[in-house]
């Protein structure tokens, strides 16, 4: 009984062992992205329409109505920002969503890692006129 014990206890150290270790592809690898920061909900839902600040939406006679400032109106109330690139594709940003709330629809460079589909933000640079700002994100934890 003991060694069926032991047995079931080493088997059940390296399943979980398995199960929580981070392949080679979950790493990721740290490279540059560039986009724009859009409203992940908005742009989601209407692409086309609400890739800038200012949005499109059903208003309550049925027509459509322009919302200034919706993105970052969102990213203020925390539903994620994200990156969208020249290619049209959507990548949602692993940082807190209101500090990224002023720079929403403004070209950025994002240099992180993509885990699990998100992207994990080391540096962010926005462009401002002609030149690129740091932004510097305050994390919990990082």
């Amino acid at each position: 009984m003991k060694k069926l014990i032991f047995v079931l206890a080493i088997g059940t150290f390296f399943v979980t062992a398995t199960a929580f270790k981070v392949s080679s592809h979950d790493k990721g690898e740290g490279k540059t992205y560039s986009g724009t920061l859009v409203d992940s909900k908005c742009y989601s839902m209407m692409p086309k329409a609400n890739a800038g600040n200012d949005h499109m939406t059903m208003g309550e006679n049925g027509k459509m109505m322009e919302v200034k400032g919706c993105a970052t109106a969102c990213a203020n109330m925390g539903i994620p920002v994200a990156l969208l690139d020249k290619e049209g594709n959507l990548h949602v940003i692993s940082a807190p969503a209101n500090q990224l709330a002023p720079y929403m629809a403004k070209e950025v460079k994002i240099t992180g890692k993509k885990m699990k589909g998100v992207l994990l933000v080391d540096n962010l640079l926005v462009k401002e006129k002609d030149s690129w700002e740091k932004v510097n994100l305050v994390y919990m934890m990082k």
